[in-house]
């Protein structure tokens, strides 16, 4: 399928441990990112224009059977797929596939998502469709897990969301049953736009 031929191009042969060790790695963070977010089974999409995000998400849709539902709530992110028929959403979470939304930051160093309340409400990640769609910019790349903490601090200080929680696992674990993954992997679509202003 088309769509298949914007995931990142390029093989990275280390292990997500050995390529990204810090803000010091000669390793730029975006590249960082999504070596490891791939080497974690999450899919990467690189979107070069907007106007491709409906067709992406059929596509994604179609390609998990003709009985897939798309949910969200957040408004500015459905306004991005308003092309996409009605049919494909539901308002009804408990019957989705998948869900739309944004996320804080993406944490290069872990290949990991981060969201928060602004996206979850009070759901835990086990609770969400098994499914996920999520629509992020280049500028959310951070190097760690602290960088995204102290951003999510300042960007809202008079108003910090809770329910923060990391995403870090996109395939079944190895082992039944591990710890690990505390049962809440979910199969990841990223699409990844570029944006202009790194100040966001």
């Amino acid at each position: 399928m088309k769509w298949l031929e914007k995931l990142f191009k390029g093989a990275f042969s280390e292990a997500p441990s050995e390529v990204y060790e810090g803000k010091n790695s000669d390793l730029p963070i975006d590249e960082a990112f999504v070596n490891n977010f791939k080497n974690k089974g999450g899919i990467f999409i690189y979107i070069e224009n907007p106007i491709e995000l409906p067709n992406i998400l059929q596509t994604i849709l179609l390609d998990k059977g003709a009985d897939s539902l798309v949910f969200s709530h957040n408004e500015q992110i459905e306004a991005l797929f308003s092309a996409v028929p009605h049919t494909f959403f539901t308002d009804d979470d408990q019957e989705a596939t998948h869900f739309l939304t944004d996320c804080e930051y993406l944490v290069a160093e872990e290949g990991s998502l981060l969201f928060s309340s602004r996206q979850l409400g009070q759901k835990h990640l086990d609770e969400l469709p098994q499914n996920l769609v999520v629509v992020a910019k280049i500028s959310q790349i951070v190097a760690t897990l602290f960088d995204a903490m102290g951003g999510l601090n300042r960007q809202t200080q008079q108003n910090r969301p809770n329910n923060i929680r990391t995403l870090r696992a996109f395939l079944p674990p190895k082992e039944k049953d591990s710890i690990l993954y505390e049962n809440c992997y979910r199969t990841t679509y990223l699409l990844l736009l570029e944006d202009l202003n790194t100040n966001e």
